[in-house]
């Protein structure tokens, strides 16, 4: 899965969205598994590791605020 997105979708996602242009190098799950995302390709987005890093602290404080 990992090759096919980042096959699919050569720039983060994230950052193209803000207007920057970034190649992706992660392969992630826009709904973490954790929260009910799947592993279906429509669930998984391609992103530079920089915005893997922020995204994936926002997902562990939202975890923490759950418990």
């Amino acid at each position: 899965m990992r090759a096919r997105v980042l096959r699919e979708e050569p720039l983060c996602r994230i950052c193209d969205a803000a207007g920057r242009v970034t190649a992706s190098t992660i392969a992630d799950h826009i709904t973490p598994k954790a929260e009910g995302g799947t592993n279906d390709r429509e669930n998984y987005q391609g992103v530079c590791g920089p915005c893997h890093v922020v995204k994936t602290a926002q997902e562990s404080a939202r975890a923490r605020r759950r418990i």
